[in-house]
C-alpha cells in the first residue's frame, strides 16, 4: 500500500512537472522512457521471460499517465494514449504468458509491437517525430 502511494506520489509530481514542458522537451523525456520500454521488449523476444513483458508495460503505462496532460497542452495526447494501451495490451499478454506459457504467437505479437515501437522512439530520438509534428500544427493553422 505505501509503495502504491509513493508511485501514484512520483507520477503526480512528474505530471505537474510536465505540464509546463516545451514539446521538445517533453519528447526527450518521453522518447527516453518509450526508449527504455523498447529495450525490454527486445529482452523478452530473446529470453522469453514474461517479466521483461510486464516491465515494459509498467514503462509504457506510467510515461502516458505521466505525459498524458503536457502532450494535450500540445494537442497531442495520442501519444500518450498509444503508451496507455500499449501497455494494457503487452501487460495482458503477460498475464496470459503466465498462466499458459509462452507460444509463438506471443512471440510474434510482441515482435511486431516492439518493431512499431522502435519506430516511433526513433522518430523522436532523431527529431524526425518533431518535425513531423510542426508540420502537421503549420497546415493546420494554414487551414
Amino acid at each position: 500500500m505505501a509503495g502504491a502511494l509513493a508511485a501514484n506520489l512520483i507520477s503526480f509530481r512528474l505530471i505537474n512537472l510536465s505540464r509546463s514542458m516545451e514539446l521538445e522537451d517533453l519528447l526527450a523525456l518521453y522518447g527516453t522512457r518509450f526508449a527504455e520500454a523498447v529495450q525490454l521488449l527486445e529482452t523478452f523476444l530473446e529470453s522469453g521471460e514474461p517479466v521483461h513483458l510486464r516491465n515494459a508495460s509498467v514503462i509504457l503505462t506510467s510515461v502516458g499517465r505521466e505525459t498524458y496532460c503536457a502532450l494535450t497542452e500540445h494537442r497531442h495526447a495520442i501519444l500518450a494514449a498509444l503508451s496507455l494501451e500499449a501497455g494494457a495490451r503487452l501487460r495482458e499478454r503477460a498475464v496470459e504468458i503466465e498462466k499458459r506459457g509462452l507460444r509463438g504467437t506471443d512471440l510474434e505479437y510482441v515482435a511486431d509491437v516492439c518493431e512499431l515501437l522502435k519506430r516511433i522512439s526513433n522518430s523522436i530520438s532523431s527529431g524526425e517525430y518533431e518535425k513531423s509534428y510542426r508540420e502537421m500544427i503549420n497546415r493546420r493553422r494554414g487551414a
